[in-house]
């Protein structure tokens, strides 16, 4: 039997990456390490059904199909309990919105859907606050699409590029329309980039470098750094970049002809290791929780048009 709930429902959008989830106003790191007892130093957990559940140490490693194990249905916990946070609620009534790479969202979706109704009434805590959601419902969408599905007319010939830490995701839009023939989700995500940097860093190191150690790197640029482990980066981000070109032409990029949106965390390295930001006709949507809004967005475009 359902439980009362308060008369709040809301629409809550969640990006799930697989270097890090986002929220409308939250971004978190992905990784997920399962306790049978109460941690002893982290706070950051989701207690789940007498489990205890370490959030964001670390990121996922990238598996395919995000129905394989747990970790997204973990994961989709704390970002409910980061929005609702923010939100000012403990409890609501829940209309998911999500997104999967664009050429699986239909093969994929219902699947999706229903891992993650897998349990309508949600009791959990996270960092010790209680939280109590009613799942009314999921809505799937393309990413990529939602980061810029309000972006405004899109006239003539342009082209999505959404590159994550396990994809590239990339859809044309001529004159406001997306073709569906163009959907292209490509195993060519940033991690392939990261593992690269950390296996000759470990090499000259002689140990495991970390991915925080980096991060920054590749985040924000070399910002004047010449020593070994910034020109390692630059050398291995650069023909990272060279290969993603590449690979947008192959899809259909041409310079001259196609306004190209950048969005995700690879954004960063093709503006700091390409000289892809100098082109006139290249648009880089850098809040990294575009997504996340864009699937509020269509969801509540939905809606409106279900009720009229």
């Amino acid at each position: 039997m359902m439980q009362k709930y308060n008369n709040t429902r809301i629409i809550i959008g969640l990006d799930h990456g697989y270097g890090n989830i986002k929220t409308m106003h939250r971004v978190f790191r992905t990784g997920v390490e399962c306790f049978e007892e109460e941690p002893i130093v982290s706070t950051n957990y989701i207690k789940y059904k007498d489990k205890y559940y370490v959030i964001g140490e670390n990121h996922l490693i990238y598996q395919g199909n995000k129905t394989d194990s747990q970790d997204f249905f973990i994961l989709t916990l704390a970002g409910l309990a980061e929005e609702l946070k923010v939100r000012g609620l403990h409890e609501a009534k829940v209309l998911l919105a999500v997104g999967l790479p664009i050429a699986w969202a239909k093969s994929q979706a219902a699947d999706f859907k229903k891992y993650l109704m897998q349990e309508q009434e949600l009791f959990f805590s996270f960092r010790n606050e209680k939280y109590k959601v009613y799942l009314c419902g999921v809505e799937v969408f393309p990413q990529g699409f939602a980061a810029v599905c309000n972006a405004g007319s899109m006239k003539g010939f342009n082209m999505i590029a959404d590159i994550g830490n396990g994809t590239m995701n990339v859809m044309q839009i001529i004159d406001g329309r997306p073709l569906e023939k163009s959907l292209v989700t490509d195993k060519f995500g940033v991690s392939i980039c990261m593992k690269e940097i950390q296996k000759e860093l470990s090499k000259s190191a002689g140990e495991s470098i970390p991915e925080i150690m980096i991060e920054p790197i590749l985040i924000n640029g070399l910002q004047g750094r010449n020593d070994v482990t910034a020109k390692t980066v630059e050398r291995i981000a650069t023909r990272y970049t060279e290969d993603i070109l590449k690979r947008l032409v192959d899809y259909g990029y041409k310079e001259n002809l196609v306004h190209l949106y950048v969005i995700g965390g690879g954004g960063c390295l093709l503006r700091y290791y390409s000289n892809i930001a100098s082109k006139g006709n290249v648009t880089f949507i850098e809040d990294i929780c575009a997504n996340a809004k864009g699937y509020e967005y269509l969801a509540m475009q939905k809606q409106r048009r279900q009720v009229v």
